[in-house]
């Protein structure tokens, strides 16, 4: 009777562990993130940006939350929808997320490692840290919401902040060094080698890899280098700190010969002369277009010691995707045409979001071994206390756990493009092809024309700096 008795208890907590497992997994069996927002970007190509912010809050909701890539892809749509207060104070909340300093990157660190049920369910359970390429949109975004308000103090206040991004990957380093030593005991259990998990032998992975292996890093972007250098020109006539971040755009954009056009206005500036031709004023154009290559799922095998070959679920980046190209540019007046010419790639985002992802790579595989580890561990214990149903409840947990956190922020743009040239003071008419834009270039300014193309969806700014 004793022996009938424990065999129902235990079939009960195996029975009400397993509707436990299934109800906190909910969110997990939802469609991946880049599905839920497939409609938004939809309505965006058509060019109904409105209608893209009403698909986002019947997706997502339309209440403040703590959840930072809810109030980065909030805050860009606000954008693009001339709501710009309310895109600032999207992204400001992110920006007050950010570590500082190093302290403050270690103290994110220890609450994440804190967080038992973050290593026991799956990465789509963590809350969203954003990843240091994002940033590097985060804090250019911002400040050319300052500047639609005409206000440049605030929008170099903005763009200062952008060194903040590189914290990010001490934390991811420091991240991988405390799990691994945190955790070293339960894998020593099981005689995980490192060198031998397989990884290596993924033909996905390693092309990933091998796309992003002559990128430097993710927290440098020319765009927010560029962008610093024009505002800190219009701002600081001491060239010094435009000299400086043109310089740092010249070192991350070597080919680009706008960029190295502006460095050379700029060092006359910085060496006493003047950064403009006489009579002439720049005509800088920052192109976007089209939506950044969202990240796809993959199972991988992984050799695992005593446990032998157990699978994972992990986000990665496909090493072929659509790199949109550059567009033709038509500088007219008076409908005569000043000047013909080609944009230049200013930042390739999938190429920067895939070197920040191969990048949190150590972190992502360590949580994914610890979470086999621990599960592998709990359902031999469950399977020793309630038999087959305790496997089975160590099964469905597996089933539960294994998905990929293939969330980040898709109303990135494909690429930005850039152009650059020194005009006669007047007005001019601007021709990329899709969309035609009156300017007017005064002498020893700079024009800044922000155009943001996506099929339908064409936006366009117009700063005089």
């Amino acid at each position: 009777m004793n022996n009938k008795v424990k065999r129902y208890k235990n079939l009960i907590l195996s029975v009400v562990g397993i509707i436990f497992l299934l109800l906190s997994g909910c969110a997990t069996f939802s469609a991946s993130y880049p599905k839920k927002i497939s409609e938004v970007k939809v309505d965006l190509a058509k060019g109904d940006a409105k209608a893209a912010q009403k698909s986002f809050s019947n997706q997502f909701g339309d209440n403040p939350t703590e959840d930072n890539l809810y109030l980065l892809e909030q805050a860009r749509l606000a954008q693009l929808n001339d709501n710009v207060e309310r895109s600032k104070k999207g992204y400001q909340a992110v920006i007050q997320t950010v570590a500082t300093n190093k302290m403050a990157a270690k103290v994110q660190v220890s609450k994440v490692l804190q967080n038992m049920g973050a290593v026991l369910t799956n990465d789509r359970g963590l809350p969203f840290s954003t990843p240091d390429y994002a940033m590097t949109f985060l804090y250019p975004y911002q400040a050319l919401n300052y500047l639609s308000q005409n206000d440049l103090s605030g929008a170099l206040v903005a763009i200062r902040q952008l060194s903040n991004a590189q914290y990010w990957t001490y934390q991811q380093k420091l991240m991988v060094e405390d799990m691994q030593s945190k955790y070293q005991k339960d894998t020593a259990k099981v005689d995980i080698d490192e060198e031998n998990l397989g990884l290596k032998k993924s033909k996905e992975i390693n092309e990933m890899f091998s796309s992003v292996k002559d990128a430097t890093n993710a927290y440098e972007n020319g765009f927010g280098y560029y962008l610093a250098s024009i505002l800190y020109e219009a701002f600081d006539e001491n060239y010094n700190n435009a000299f400086i971040s043109i310089k740092d755009a010249k070192r991350v954009l070597p080919d680009n010969p706008y960029v190295l056009r502006t460095y050379q206005e700029i060092e006359r500036g910085f060496n006493g002369g003047s950064a403009y031709e006489n009579g002439k004023g720049r005509l800088v154009v920052i192109y976007e277009q089209g939506f950044v290559t969202p990240r796809e799922a993959i199972k991988l095998p992984l050799f695992l010691g005593k446990l032998g070959l157990q699978e994972v679920a992990v986000a990665y980046y496909p090493s072929k995707y659509t790199l949109l190209p550059e567009k033709s540019i038509y500088v007219a007046q008076n409908d005569r045409i000043q000047d013909r010419a080609q944009t230049a790639l200013l930042v390739n985002t999938t190429q920067m979001a895939t070197k920040s992802l191969t990048e949190e790579y150590p972190v992502i595989i360590t949580r994914e071994v610890i979470r086999l580890v621990v599960k592998s561990l709990a359902t031999y214990e469950a399977t020793n206390q309630a038999g087959g149903w305790g496997l089975l409840a160590g099964s469905i947990y597996s089933f539960v756990t294994a998905q990929a956190d293939e969330r980040s922020w898709l109303l990135l743009p494909n690429n930005i493009q850039l152009y650059e040239n020194q005009f006669k003071a007047g007005n001019y008419t601007i021709d990329l092809g899709k969309k035609q834009q009156n300017v007017e270039i005064k002498a020893n300014k700079t024009t800044l024309i922000w155009f943001v193309n996506i099929d339908d969806f064409n936006k366009v700014y117009h700063f005089i700096l």
